[in-house]
């Protein structure tokens, strides 16, 4: 199908953001669906992850739109809207990014119908942070969730620091592991976020600019009567460039912070922490991600060695959550929504620099 000159926007190695235009058709085959964007969702990885080496190559993850032409083993049919994540790596095909007026979606691991209980607004911002809250909690920490057939660490009871709540991943993480049974549930906001979290599953909320904030995570730790051995730092703040850590890291950044709350006397063995972005100069952190491609690998600044179970797991956690959403997710997040890849480009970079909270920037087409 032609489609015509329309723009993109492109990150480059350094972190810059360009608009380019594509003039390339896109022909979907096999289980893929050729869709036309309504929305992109904005992530702080659309820039972030040029520093962990992935670049040259159309930016954006999250997206929403109908489909107008399917190959021949395709799932979806022509007219339906449908949401999902695109796959990372480092000069992906153009087709893959978010953040332009056309996709190639696949059929198959990253891509869902719009449920009727969702406004294509609330289901764009779905994938990312369900998704790696379930890579989080499942996958890198080992926890189990038998009502999705997941096997692992019983959760239940189990105390967890969620860092950066009000963050889409956050504010996702929280919901998912109240579902799971964690409790208590520990999690930072600015102090205008607390109650909404408290709403959403947290036990107990603390404001993360506060100078006591290490000092008060674990007095309220140790007033549960219980050890805090599971971090998940959802945010990552304040790593600096990957392979420049220690030049570029700041002394306040969150991972640091985080494992400082955690309880006294606990053994490397017990200790369970993960983040959204590698923590070069601390190895107990995991990595998580929001999308696993299916084998024992996958591309983030390099090739990764990784569990094939995981892709797996992380796909029967998000058909558990397709099916169950209604029971307990709530769309916690004020939707921002800007028109046009200009206004995009302003809009990444904000994201990336932590200037949102509680909010999902959606960028609207045309681009």
């Amino acid at each position: 199908m032609p489609l015509g000159t329309r723009r993109a926007i492109f990150l480059g190695e350094n972190g810059e953001l360009s608009i380019k235009d594509l003039t390339e058709d896109y022909k979907p085959v096999g289980d893929q669906a050729l869709v036309k964007v309504k929305y992109s969702a904005i992530n702080p990885a659309d820039l972030k992850h040029a520093f962990v080496g992935i670049y040259g190559s159309v930016t954006g993850y999250e997206w929403v739109g109908t489909v107008i032409e399917v190959g021949n083993s395709s799932p979806f049919k022509v007219g339906q809207d449908v949401f999902g994540i695109s796959i990372p790596g480092h000069q992906r095909p153009l087709y893959l990014g978010a953040h332009q007026d056309y996709l190639i979606a696949d059929g198959s691991q990253t891509t869902w119908t719009v449920p009727k209980s969702m406004s294509d607004e609330d289901a764009v911002s779905v994938p990312m942070a369900v998704q790696t809250a379930a890579d989080a909690l499942f996958n890198t920490l080992g926890f189990g969730f038998s009502a999705a057939g997941l096997d692992g660490r019983d959760a239940t009871g189990v105390p967890i620091l969620i860092w950066g709540g009000a963050s889409a991943v956050g504010a996702g993480t929280v919901q998912v592991a109240k579902a799971a049974g964690f409790d208590p549930i520990f999690t930072t906001a600015s102090p205008r976020n607390h109650e909404s979290l408290l709403k959403i599953g947290a036990s107990q909320v603390f404001d993360y600019n506060s100078p006591s904030v290490v000092e008060d995570i674990k007095h309220a730790v140790a007033q549960s009567g219980k050890k805090l051995t599971v971090v998940f730092d959802a945010v990552s703040a304040g790593l600096g460039k990957l392979g420049e850590s220690s030049e570029t890291r700041s002394a306040n950044n969150t991972p640091d912070l985080a494992r400082q709350c955690i309880s006294d006397y606990v053994s490397a063995d017990d200790l369970l922490m993960s983040s959204v972005l590698p923590v070069d100069h601390d190895p107990a952190w995991k990595l998580c991600i929001g999308i696993r491609p299916y084998g024992d690998s996958f591309s983030f600044g390099g090739i990764i060695p990784q569990d094939p179970s995981f892709p797996v797991r992380m796909k029967k956690y998000m058909d558990w959550f397709m099916e169950n959403h209604e029971s307990f997710w709530q769309p916690i997040l004020r939707n921002i929504i800007v028109q046009g890849a200009e206004k995009g480009i302003e809009e990444i970079q904000r994201v990336a620099d932590g200037g949102t909270s509680k909010e999902k920037v959606l960028i609207a087409r045309p681009m």
